[in-house]
């Protein structure tokens, strides 16, 4: 990545931080959900199905951490 903020090693320090990582998931949800209604929503007991079920699932709770931990960080920016 090309930001400072995803050079970082712990994981906690890089969340809610890097717009373009939040941009980045967005988009892989975006397109991983599309897929997966445009595939495979007839068919959700295929291992296809569920893999990439698997995989939408993960980014969209990746994507809601680092929205929920940049609402805080703004938060406690103007309150301070």
């Amino acid at each position: 990545m090309a930001c400072g903020e995803c050079q970082q090693s712990n994981f906690w320090e890089k969340l809610g931080r890097c717009t373009q990582c939040m941009w980045q998931l967005s988009v892989v949800s975006v397109l991983g959900w599309s897929a997966w209604g445009y595939f495979y929503r007839e068919t959700p007991t295929q291992v296809e199905s569920i893999a990439l079920l698997f995989f939408c699932a993960a980014a969209s709770i990746l994507l809601l951490a680092h929205g929920i931990k940049y609402v805080y960080l703004k938060f406690i920016e103007n309150a301070a």
